[in-house]
């Protein structure tokens, strides 16, 4: 509904108007009806209105005079003019101040409600419009930051897409050189597992905004959330001194305000961002180096040894091996593995970096323990600080057996606690078959029940029990059948039917299989 504001000194006209126009019909309420111009503008002060209806020839302040100080309140008011023939020259001045229309009086009903829905349609198509552009801002951050990974990912290209409006809003232009910039927050799953899943995410979510917040104060509007961990920048900046400064700084204030550190990864220097792929790929090469230079600093691609990339993804390939053999419990797969990652290890030519390698492999292993929905320092019964006995160490081998030690223990633990889940269930499935012996009962039906596949469960019953699915059934039938057997009030085709067997020969072929006589000798020998 759209307010409307009459003003006029002649009261009969006034309520001629409020009245005899079909208000409702047309989606607007009058909201007041006033009788001089200060009366009018006394009500805009305070209320909002959306058209004015106002004689142009008032006492003391004119029609012209309430227009020009509303729409000086209330720049989107629509004003009509009503008014006697003998002051149609006051129309010229009306038109200068964008008045929607002149009426004159005597004011025909027919008349207004046509001037009425004319102005209806311009403040519809004035909502609409403003709701379209608050949709587009409420959007925008979304869209760049989808423009941005598409960039970023190799999905587009950067020099024919760089007019779009999301892109300039970037502040990204296609010929100045770039550097791209991944940001990773350090240690997230060990570091907050002391707070509640609530409050580690609305830290991450803070630190999020405030890495947002410095970018915006730096005049960078280039950041692009890539996951709960990691963000990234597209940086243009020609000085490198300058892009160093920079992030720098940013890691320096997140590891004040926060209880976890950032370690950034940066590319080098390329021509323009037609190439802005391969400068992503080269930050993250940088950042994966983490893992032998340390964390909570800046890393540069340009800084890399000969062979770092490839050894970095050869230690995070053997990694992968090692928790997947630690997990699964196959133990001389386990130690091959160890060896392989310390045989990588001892290639590393300072005593830091190998410390800081062991500590990237225990956070590796607790991200790889917290998707298991498992606690790595709940399974091995110790804290946080209790790493440093790591830096206690003199010897590779001294850290190589700690580990060693460590990483048994966790696959001893996941190895049992899979035994007992494993137990559970066998049990449960045991108890099913046993109860529901005179229905048919197929694998598929029963694993769909429990939430397996037909083979996993397979695999899983006869590693439990020793014996197949299908053999168990027929066993307990069978065990089932002699019991009931014995009870003479029981004919042998109701005994098949009560276990399961809808053929009577069947039933007698597998009973004389298992125990060496028919049911009808059983039940004479019993």
């Amino acid at each position: 509904m759209y307010n409307v504001l009459l003003s006029d000194d002649e009261v009969l006209d006034l309520r001629g108007m409020q009245h005899f126009i079909p208000w409702k019909d047309l989606q607007m309420n009058v909201a007041a009806v006033v009788s001089s111009g200060f009366a009018a503008l006394d009500y805009i002060r305070n209320h909002h209105v959306d058209i004015l209806i106002t004689d142009i020839r008032m006492p003391i302040m004119s029609g012209l005079e309430l227009s020009r100080e509303a729409l000086q309140l209330l720049p989107q008011l629509k004003i009509i003019f009503v008014s006697g023939y003998e002051d149609f020259h006051y129309a010229k001045q009306a038109m200068e101040l964008n008045v929607q229309s002149y009426v004159l009086k005597p004011v025909e009903d027919e008349e207004m409600i046509e001037v009425l829905q004319k102005v209806k349609a311009q403040l519809d198509h004035e909502a609409q419009q403003s709701r379209l552009e608050s949709d587009y801002y409420k959007t925008l951050p979304v869209l760049k930051n989808n423009r941005l990974l598409g960039l970023l990912d190799g999905q587009q290209d950067g020099a024919e897409t760089m007019d779009d409006l999301v892109l300039v809003q970037c502040g990204i232009s296609p010929s100045a050189p770039q550097r791209v910039a991944v940001i990773e927050i350090d240690d997230v799953a060990w570091k907050l597992n002391a707070y509640s899943e609530l409050e580690a995410r609305q830290i991450v979510n803070q630190l999020y905004q405030t890495v947002l917040d410095y970018c915006t104060e730096c005049r960078i509007w280039s950041l692009c959330r890539l996951s709960s961990r990691e963000c990234a920048l597209v940086l243009q900046m020609e000085e490198l001194a300058e892009c160093e400064a920079l992030l720098s700084g940013l890691i320096e204030l997140i590891g004040v305000r926060f209880p976890v550190t950032i370690t950034i990864g940066l590319s080098s220097t390329a021509a323009s961002t037609a190439s802005i792929h391969t400068s992503y790929q080269q930050a993250k090469q940088a950042l994966d180096y983490k893992m032998l230079a340390g964390k909570s600093r800046l890393i540069q691609f340009s800084e890399l040894e000969s062979g770092s990339v490839e050894d970095v993804q050869s230690l995070e390939m053997t990694l992968d091996a090692l928790f997947a053999a630690m997990s699964n419990y196959r133990l001389v797969q386990l130690h091959d593995e160890l060896e392989n990652v310390f045989a990588l290890v001892r290639r590393m030519k300072s005593k830091s970096t190998v410390y800081n390698f062991a500590i990237q492999i225990i956070s590796r292993l607790d991200a790889y323990l917290a998707g298991l929905n498992e606690n790595l320092f709940q399974m091995l019964g110790m804290r946080m600080e209790n790493l440093d006995i790591l830096f206690k160490f003199e010897t590779m081998d001294d850290i190589q057996s700690w580990l060693r030690r460590r990483v048994f223990e966790i696959s001893e633990t996941l190895h049992v606690k899979k035994q007992k889940k494993n137990n559970k269930l066998l049990e449960s499935v045991c108890a099913y078959v046993e109860k529901h012996l005179d229905q048919n009962i197929a694998l598929r039906d029963v694993s769909n029940l429990f939430s397996f596949s037909p083979n996993h469960l397979g695999v899983l019953f006869k590693q439990g029990t020793g014996i197949n699915f299908s053999d168990y059934v027929v066993e307990k039938r069978l065990e089932k059948a002699c019991t009931l057997l014995q009870n003479p009030q029981y004919k042998i085709f109701e005994v098949a039917g009560r276990v399961g067997y809808k053929n009577l020969t069947y039933f007698s072929r597998q009973f004389k299989d298992k125990y060496g006589m028919t049911p009808g000798d059983y039940r004479k020998q019993c």
